[in-house]
């Protein structure tokens, strides 16, 4: 409930303050003292975008400040949700600048869609054109989630319809990126299979390249292999026979002296030398073959290693074993990206069941309460004035899934007796669509346990005749929520609990917007002029007595 309204420097306001209790308040004054500024104002705590025009002093900050009563809202999780401290007593402010504006909550900063979000859980606001909402679809649809308390259950449908959607995208992304890359997959799969069956390894260009130098001078090397072979171990005078003439000339006399011994030993050990390296080049000399097939092969080899490299633009076979090595993590990630599909595939199906499932429930919840809505909206129009009218409320499946399920709500509508119903749009005068309005708004906020409902001159085109059966409704409306009406009706004004008047006064030569709640007598004068105009008569007086009761 709404206990408190302060405004400040906005529009024709310069500081206003309107202490409100629960029960029925009317808010009426001329046309033009600012009744409707008083909505406008309003309408920035619960989250409506402002700019610097609405500042009463350009040099000042416009502040509206609203505090509700929130016992009994269950609102305590939207509170820790958004990390706010809760309070009974809540108090939500806009201030406004010509730099921008600001939101809070309990002095908390809020985003707009924070103050937003709660405030639409505290009031309702209803003005003379929001007939027109008849015409569109969510409108009507949110009409009968409303009146059937659908709020848990489309709220459960959404949690799942919003990860569908989410995983929808990723999936349909993840599709569409295998398709593209496809074609990369295939190349880079060949190339893989060319590198793999390579058999490359670290060093093998250096090996090769010394290999093929090896092969194109093999028959030189055998030559000089043998040169050296002849000269240290098999012609005549060959080094090993005059070394070990050498070394029995030492041994001869090496009893002699200990060096000449020692020398005799160390020829003896260079000698042992000499005959292995004599082994080793006879070894190698006969290994060494002219063998033009094995250049061949290694020259082939290395050509493919120098074209491997040109294609993959690297230097080495140490570039192509790196290429290799992205390459095959890349197929990785295509291999990854081929599960992943299959994954989201299969989450896809599960939450499409689910939807599936939980739409058709929110539809039949729907149908069940059409019908009892159709009824209970056919009793209120009754009330105010239209006893023949004939509501229908068709719930169309759609082939298509939205955040509000599958349906689509149409409304029909007939005011007289025995003619057919059509759609609403197309058959109801702008008198009737108001009425309408009305009688849809008092159901809802009686069903929707709205805590506070504001109509701001939704009587407008409402004739004498009528202004007490919708003043009734209002009544009635009131007994359960608190009710603030900004009205011209003396009849809807009378039936308020508690009675305001907006008036315009001048201060400092400007005009300024102000209210004042007023007593009976006050009340009686009030709507006699309401009713009379300025020149206000004995008759206009005890009519608007009668009117008080």
């Amino acid at each position: 409930m709404l206990r408190a309204l302060h405004i400040e420097n906005y529009a024709l306001i310069n500081s206003l303050d309107l202490s409100l209790d629960k029960g029925f308040t009317a808010i009426t004054g001329e046309t033009g003292a600012g009744k409707s500024i008083l909505v406008g104002a309003l309408s920035l705590i619960l989250g409506a975008r402002a700019d610097s025009s609405v500042l009463y002093n350009s040099t000042k900050k416009c502040i509206v400040e609203g505090e509700f009563n929130l016992n009994n809202l269950n609102l305590e999780g939207f509170f820790k949700t958004n990390d706010i401290d809760f309070q009974n007593n809540t108090i939500l402010r806009r201030e406004i600048t010509e730099n921008g504006s600001r939101a809070f909550v309990n002095d908390t900063p809020v985003t707009l869609s924070i103050l937003k979000e709660l405030a639409e859980q505290l009031v309702d606001i209803h003005s003379q054109h929001h007939h027109l909402l008849l015409n569109k679809a969510d409108f009507r649809l949110q009409t009968i989630d409303d009146f059937a308390l659908l709020h848990e259950s489309v709220s459960e449908y959404q949690q799942i319809y919003y990860q569908y959607k989410k995983v929808e995208k990723a999936l349909q992304e993840s599709i569409e990126k295998g398709a593209r890359e496809a074609l990369e997959k295939d190349f880079l799969t060949f190339q893989s299979n060319e590198l793999h069956e390579a058999k490359l390894f670290a060093g093998e260009q250096e090996d090769l390249e010394l290999q093929i130098a090896f092969l194109k001078n093999a028959e030189e090397i055998k030559m000089q292999l043998y040169k050296s072979l002849q000269i240290i171990s098999e012609q005549d005078c060959n080094c090993i026979q005059q070394l070990n003439e050498a070394k029995n000339a030492c041994h001869a006399i090496a009893c002699f002296d200990e060096k000449i011994n020692d020398l005799d030993a160390r020829i003896n050990s260079i000698l042992v030398d000499l005959k292995d390296i004599a082994f080793e080049l006879s070894a190698k000399e006969e290994s060494v073959e002219v063998n033009p097939k094995e250049l061949e092969y290694c020259e082939n080899r290395l050509d493919t290693l120098f074209r491997l490299q040109q294609k993959h633009y690297v230097k080495n076979v140490e570039g192509l074993l790196q290429k290799l090595q992205e390459i095959d993590e890349k197929l990785i990630q295509f291999e990854n990206l081929e599960a992943q599909i299959e994954k989201l595939q299969k989450e896809y199906e599960i939450l499409a069941e689910k939807i599936v499932f939980l739409s058709k429930n929110l539809s039949e919840k729907r149908k069940e309460s059409a019908h009892l809505f159709e009824k209970e909206l056919e009793r209120k129009l009754s009330l105010l004035g239209m006893p023949d009218a004939v509501f229908k409320v068709e719930i169309i499946p759609q082939n298509s899934f939205t955040d509000t399920g599958s349906d689509s709500v149409l409304f029909f509508f007939s005011s007289n007796k025995g003619m057919p119903v059509a759609l609403i749009e197309k058959t109801a005068s702008g008198g009737e669509l108001s009425r309408i309005m009305l009688a849809i708004k008092s159901i809802i906020s009686a069903a929707s346990f709205m805590p506070t409902v504001i109509f701001d001159e939704i009587d407008t085109g409402v004739s004498g005749a009528m202004a007490s059966k919708v003043a009734a409704v209002m009544h009635d409306v009131s007994l359960q929520r608190q009710l603030l009406t900004i009205t011209h009706l003396p009849q809807i004004a009378a039936r308020a609990n508690i009675h305001y008047i907006v008036y315009k006064d001048v201060e400092n030569e400007k005009a300024v917007t102000k209210i004042k709640k007023i007593d009976t007598q006050e009340r009686i004068m009030e709507l006699a002029k309401m009713m009379t105009g300025n020149k206000i008569g004995e008759a206009a007086l005890r009519a608007a007595e009668e009117l008080l009761g």
